[in-house]
């Protein structure tokens, strides 16, 4: 079934700032001794961006390290107090305005599921970097790999993408991959967050 769709990144789009530097200085704050812990990140960051030893994914997964300390319910308070109080306001309306009109509005985003999931946005589907224990599984959400996770939603809600009619929403090129898939693309400007039209 074609269908009108809203594609939102989350970072920066929807968001202010970014949530894995939130979750980072949430973390430190509440279990300061966890700063021996970027021991490890600098070790696998300098495997990844230097030897080329590890994935993006190892390097990312070592960053994570506060999910392994972190149950549900820590996991939703840190989301509604110190991410979605940073929304966007008018980005939301946006993405209300979109839903009213009829798209099937997908959030996708490199940020985790582990506290993505506590979201209340007036999201039909919520795509986020999927771990276990602060491991990456399979690939980061980002790039080629937001379309391969929008295709499968899209799949199992027997949507085809209205391509005309749909829109998609970004602060940063490296969303173009996603963007392609609609035909009105918008830029959310990180500072004020203001909505334009998206030039590359």
């Amino acid at each position: 079934m074609k269908r009108s769709v809203a594609l939102f990144d989350f970072d920066n789009t929807i968001a202010q700032g970014d949530s894995i530097k939130r979750l980072l200085k949430y973390d430190l704050k509440k279990r300061p001794w966890h700063i021996f812990c970027f021991i490890k990140v600098i070790f696998y960051c300098f495997g990844y961006y230097v030897l080329h030893f590890y994935s993006f994914e190892q390097a990312k997964s070592s960053l994570l390290f506060p999910l392994r300390s972190m149950d549900q319910d820590e996991l939703k308070y840190f989301y509604r107090n110190y991410v979605a109080i940073h929304y966007y306001h008018h980005v939301i309306e946006e993405m209300k305005k979109r839903k009213k009109e009829g798209c099937f509005v997908i959030v996708c985003t490199a940020s985790v599921e582990d506290y993505m999931q506590y979201h209340e946005l007036p999201a039909d589907c919520m795509i986020a970097t999927l771990t276990n224990h602060g491991q990456i599984i399979g690939k980061n959400c980002k790039n080629e790999e937001k379309i391969y996770r929008i295709n499968k939603c899209l799949k199992e809600h027997n949507i085809e993408i209205d391509y005309d009619s749909s829109y998609g929403y970004s602060d940063s090129n490296s969303d173009i991959p996603m963007l392609s898939l609609v035909k009105n693309k918008k830029r959310v400007l990180l500072k004020t967050g203001q909505i334009i039209a998206f030039k590359e």
